[in-house]
């Protein structure tokens, strides 16, 4: 077995500009979560934490990968420009206080990563993974990554890379990968615990969260049946992986349960249940597992805060960008022609082809899906928005898995020891792009029965 790449996801770079990221993304993650429980204050502590958010760009800008702030770089100069044609920074404020509560939400996702991760629950199911037989490995890959994505997102592959033996060759060991990506694609589609999901469901504030969640599960599933029949995975084959993940069982129904009464009871969105409900679960996993190993668990997870500061840096840039550019004269006049007249088939796949071609480019898919947002608001009506909703969320899921620059290829390169490159043209490149044409055929189906113009016997 290999065991030395699992320590690679929690080793933190140390110094006093991660020093100073930390404590900056501490205390935004502690207005926001008072802001959240206290709504009366939430005007004030909003601008506190906009304000911290601003200052946590110049540190990241320093400790940042070259691909980052190459991206970052242009983000700016663009907003720079804008910013002095139209004469005014509102637009640039207003970015900042779109991407606040996601400084909070990447901080407590850190948390929540490193308490399950923790627990005997993971140690169980890998043990259980590692003795699928040989040809149920490649599903139990992606069902494995698609259940522990679902809570420790792209930590999925640390969990599941060290269940390859070590003299495994690069096929087995690019195969494997492929399939925790795909995985952890298709968890994407619905978790509340990813970007993609918690920031449309932020933005789209008009549509249920519960509504998104559980259209995104039906969607993940169908997408999941696709790959295990095309890997000839049969019914006895996925008894034995489903078996392997039992032990994750409790804690994902408890999980569930708390972050489904959150959101009824408050009416938040997706992303701010999450910085809500985190602590409280953290809390009681460490109660039940004994509060000796509460210090030990914090540190890990505080030093781990500034590995997401990436990520972190681009979605600002991206918050920024779209809401300079959206309020740019004539930006939205000059596209929407372009759009109107369109069914919502082929303005749902365009939504989704975006994001996939942005996401192939470079790009965050932060930045396209605001734009696409700022966009399809000027076409009221256009497409349902449910399932322009769940479309921005695939097509941000699909993007990740295809992008040169993505986290969660490059952490599954690392874990699985491929060269990244070797992860972007593959099978899943083909996967993406039928999976986001089906996507939007399905949900142009949708559209139809939520208008009326489809009825249903």
């Amino acid at each position: 077995m290999r065991t030395a790449t699992t320590t690679a996801v929690t080793d933190q770079p140390g110094g006093a500009v991660a020093t100073l990221i930390r404590m900056l993304l501490l205390g935004l993650t502690l207005l926001a979560f008072t802001a959240l429980v206290v709504p009366a204050w939430s005007g004030p502590l909003g601008d506190a934490a906009s304000v911290l958010l601003a200052l946590f760009v110049p540190p990241a800008v320093l400790r940042a990968r070259r691909a980052t702030r190459v991206l970052f770089s242009v983000l700016a100069l663009a907003v720079a420009g804008v910013s002095l044609h139209i004469g005014t920074l509102a637009p640039v404020w207003q970015g900042l206080h779109n991407a606040m509560l996601l400084g909070a939400f990447l901080c407590v996702l850190q948390l929540l990563r490193t308490v399950t991760h923790a627990g005997p629950a993971i140690g169980e199911v890998r043990s259980r993974l590692a003795r699928l037989k040989n040809r149920q490995a490649g599903a139990g890959f992606a069902v494995g990554a698609f259940g522990l994505g679902c809570f420790l997102s792209f930590g999925a592959h640390a969990v599941l890379a060290p269940l390859l033996a070590s003299d495994a060759d690069e096929r087995r060991r690019r195969d494997a990968a492929l399939a925790s990506i795909r995985g952890i694609s298709f968890a994407a589609f619905w978790s509340p615990f990813f970007v993609g999901v918690a920031f449309v469901t932020h933005r789209m504030s008009d549509v249920p969260t519960a509504t998104v969640i559980a259209l995104g599960l039906a969607c993940a599933a169908a997408a999941l049946a696709g790959d295990l029949a095309l890997s000839g995975t049969g019914p006895r084959g996925l008894v034995r992986i489903l078996h392997s993940l039992l032990p994750l069982l409790p804690v994902s129904a408890a999980i569930a349960a708390l972050f489904a009464a959150i959101i009824a009871v408050t009416g938040m969105s997706a992303m701010g249940a999450v910085v809500v409900g985190v602590p409280l679960v953290a809390a009681a996993l460490i109660a039940l597992r004994g509060i000796r190993q509460a210090p030990a668990i914090l540190r890990t997870s505080v030093a781990g805060i500034v590995y997401g500061s990436d990520e972190l840096l681009l979605v600002v840039g991206a918050n920024v960008f779209a809401a300079v550019l959206t309020g740019l004269p004539g930006f939205v006049a000059a596209v929407t022609p372009l759009l109107q007249g369109l069914s919502a088939f082929p303005l749902l796949l365009a939504a989704i082809g975006i994001m996939l071609a942005a996401g192939a480019a470079g790009f965050h898919p932060a930045i396209s899906a605001a734009v696409l947002l700022g966009v399809f608001d000027s076409l009221p009506g256009a497409v349902d928005r449910l399932a322009l909703a769940q479309a921005l969320i695939i097509g941000w899921s699909l993007a990740v898995t295809i992008s040169p620059v993505g986290v969660t290829v490059m952490v599954a390169g690392q874990m699985f020891a491929v060269p990244y490159p070797r992860l972007l043209l593959s099978r899943n490149l083909t996967g993406a792009l039928a999976v986001g044409v089906l996507s939007a055929a399905g949900l142009a189906l949708l559209h139809m029965v939520r208008s009326g113009a489809l009825l249903l016997p």
